[in-house]
């Protein structure tokens, strides 16, 4: 059976001792050969002095391979063959046998959630609340650097538009671990560097504002639990995990008591890893003069400019993504992301057009193309999510990873996204799609802990379904299955799944039953049961036949 892209396969062979003569080398290879006739040599136990044990009068040798995994070895056999050389070299071989019939590929049944969205433009707000950037630091630094998951850029984006400025507030603050309340004045000294960062920024880079005409309010949050009890309640931590850390945090004890204690729950492992370190930030918040337009004008003008009538600077960053939202036709709005993301590079344009590649990539049948579009969509969704670190920005770019098979970037990806926090609907869908990556993996202890966070959701049952299924808890298994058919009655894979179940535990009736209404549901899985390996016991039955008919 597979688990994650490997096989695993065990083997254990006896030979009777008096069979063994010295000067003569026994050994048997181990070999997969596909239904075309293609093999991939598995491993091989040698028979040598010293490798084997003895049991009841036989020598015994136990081991342990794996080989990859493609949907074109499904059908196939594991082979043994036995070689034997004698002391001159010379080999003879036994007539191969059979050790399994092809590969079970129950594992590879995995849901996802894959909730990737459009963020809306900013330019219908903009004249009600300020812009707010959100600038992190390394654990007990007040360091400025750009890079991955940082604000910096987008700071920058913002002074160089040359936007009329009013004031700009900037609150420093520190995350509550040893190392960042120990260090002397850490939230002042973010906030000042960020103070002198954008000051020499307007200065220099800036026509139309400079520090002369800017207000600054510059302040700093020391020892303060309100960030951090803002993150703990947007977090996906089960709600009796919420309060213990609230009755800490609201009770008695000094600050760094608290945090003493804090390191002795259950959950302490998910705050240190996805709580503190986005903790360790700066907030700067500017209060800006816009100057809106009407929707008609705004689409016209960006028309003429996706069609070379007009320059791009005939409409600002904000205007051009906003027409996008103004046009139902795909071709077009595509264009004038494209436009915005050319010559503005910003968050919002570069985050909508990777959702267009993304979506056209869903759509695609040729792998080729598909791959092309999903390269496309990850590279859009990477400068947006480094640009603007949040939950949603990080997912998406998650998800086109995980579609374009780089497990080990869509893992991180993920673990980001948790990181920064969010609306719990989304962090649950990022658990979901996170444990469903370390299910395809083989990562089945990680994914339970990822399950552990994902809610209630169809996707988030189904998989803990067959997370029991895969540990053998058949019982547990069911019922999880039976309430996502509470929330699906007609879905496909789980009615296919608790017909594995029903194999797998000799209820007939079981098997039976959820197969025809797989079938009913998606006429393909016919053919797969047909091939499926978990059903070869029953495909003769009438048990097994009797699900296909109507």
């Amino acid at each position: 059976m597979t688990r994650g892209q490997e096989v695993p396969v065990e083997v254990k062979a006896e030979v009777p001792q008096l069979l063994l003569k010295k000067d003569y080398r026994y050994g048997i290879r181990v070999y997969y050969k596909t239904d075309k006739g293609t093999q991939d040599h598995v491993g091989s136990l040698p028979f040598d002095f010293g490798e084997y044990n003895f049991e009841a009068g036989k020598a015994f040798l136990q081991r342990s391979f794996s080989f990859p995994y493609t949907p074109s070895k499904a059908r196939g056999q594991l082979m043994a063959q036995g070689v034997l050389t004698n002391p001159k070299g010379k080999m003879r071989y036994t007539k191969p046998v059979a050790l399994a019939p092809g590969i079970r590929t129950t594992p590879n049944l995995v849901k996802h959630a894959f909730g990737a969205a459009y963020v809306p433009g900013e330019y219908k707000n903009e004249s009600n609340e300020p812009l707010t950037f959100t600038i992190y630091f390394d654990q007990g630094l007040a360091t400025l650097k750009h890079g991955f998951g940082n604000n910096l850029q987008l700071l920058d984006d913002f002074i160089l538009s040359n936007k009329k400025t009013k004031v700009v507030e900037i609150l420093g603050t520190h995350s509550p671990d040893a190392e960042e309340t120990t260090a002397r004045n850490l939230a002042s000294r973010r906030a000042v560097a960020l103070e002198r960062y954008i000051k020499q920024k307007f200065d220099t880079e800036s026509y139309v504002n400079d520090t002369k005409n800017v207000k600054f309010k510059v302040r700093s949050l020391q020892q303060n639990w309100d960030a951090f009890l803002g993150r703990v309640q947007t977090s996906a931590l089960p709600k009796e995990q919420v309060n213990e850390i609230l009755e800490i945090v609201n009770g008695e004890g000094s600050f760094s008591e608290k945090e003493a204690l804090l390191q002795k729950l259950p959950s302490f492992e998910y705050l240190e890893m996805y709580v503190y370190p986005v903790l360790r930030y700066a907030e700067v918040s500017v209060d800006y003069i816009p100057n809106p337009r009407k929707d008609y004008e705004i689409y016209l003008t960006a028309r003429k400019i996706v069609e070379n009538k007009l320059g791009t600077d005939a409409l600002s960053p904000e205007e051009m993504q906003y027409a996008a939202t103004l046009t139902p036709l795909l071709a077009e709005k595509k264009k004038m992301y494209e436009v915005a993301v050319a010559t503005h590079m910003q968050w919002r344009a570069l985050n909508n057009l990777g959702m267009i590649y993304l979506e056209q990539a869903q759509k695609e049948l040729k792998p080729k193309v598909k791959k092309g579009l999903l390269e496309n969509a990850i590279l859009n969704f990477r400068y947006a999510a480094h640009r603007q670190p949040t939950a949603q920005l990080f997912y998406n770019l998650a998800i086109a990873h995980h579609q374009h098979g780089d497990y080990l970037e869509a893992l991180h990806s993920y673990n980001y996204s948790v990181k920064l926090g969010g609306p719990l609907p989304v962090l649950q869908q990022v658990f979901t799609d996170k444990a469903a990556l370390e299910l395809e993996v083989g990562q089945y202890d990680d994914a339970a802990g990822s399950l552990a966070y994902a809610g209630d959701g169809y996707a988030a049952q189904y998989n803990r379904a067959l997370l029991y299924f895969l540990k053998e808890n058949y019982e547990d298994a069911a019922k999880l299955a039976q309430k996502v058919l509470g929330l699906q009655p007609n879905d496909a894979t789980t009615h296919y799944l608790l017909a594995v179940m029903g194999a797998r535990t000799k209820n007939e009736q079981q098997l039976t039953e959820h197969l025809k209404k797989a079938v009913q549901a998606d006429a393909e899985l016919a053919g797969k049961a047909i091939e499926d390996l978990e059903f070869i016991d029953y495909h003769k039955t009438p048990a097994f036949n009797s699900a296909f008919q109507k």
